[in-house]
């Protein structure tokens, strides 16, 4: 399997993750952001890259609506409150972020959205996120077709790292996403 997660030259930020097993269509997935493990891998990915493949996807590209890495969600969500902080660098970091996810998905044959309930949490995080779906619908090619595993109450896409009642199986085939 080969891997490719390019950070920022002080590794705080990753603007995509590639998992690539075998020739096939790649899966372009749209997160909300990269956990920052001791060790391998997000606890989202392998059992997204598992999903991609049961759905015959090659490989899968993850974009994160926000491009922090972070441990916890907080900091990522922080970051989305620039305007009141004043942290122009976050500002600056979120829109180099809105070009990485078009340029991704202006050339993707296929689209997951899965950033799940926390681009939810709060109201800048519910902007945000809007805003995020705004730019890949007006990015798509034409005849791409959107995904998702799934809805929450409050129909936010669920993430493949989703618990309870709304958990994901590795073998959960891909659902049309139906904006109405």
């Amino acid at each position: 399997r080969k891997k490719d997660t390019p950070l920022s030259a002080c590794g705080t930020y990753s603007w995509t993750l590639t998992r690539r097993w075998d020739e096939r269509p790649m899966l372009v997935a749209c997160m909300f952001n990269q956990a920052q493990p001791i060790k391998g891998d997000d606890p989202t990915i392998s059992p997204l890259c598992q999903i991609a493949a049961f759905n015959e996807y090659g490989g899968l590209t993850v974009v994160n609506g926000i491009p922090l890495r972070s441990a916890t969600p907080a900091p990522a969500l922080q970051m989305l409150e620039w305007y009141r902080t004043g942290e122009r660098y976050d500002r600056d970091r979120l829109q180099d972020n809105v070009s990485h996810i078009r340029s991704l998905i202006s050339k993707a044959g296929t689209v997951l959205l899965a950033w799940g309930a926390l681009a939810g949490r709060t109201e800048s995080s519910i902007n945000w996120f809007d805003r995020i779906q705004e730019e890949i619908a007006e990015t798509l090619p034409d005849n791409v077709l959107v995904y998702c595993l799934g809805k929450t109450k409050q129909a936010i896409q669920n993430t493949p790292f989703a618990r309870g009642k709304y958990k994901v199986p590795k073998t959960a085939k891909l659902i049309p996403w139906d904006e109405k």
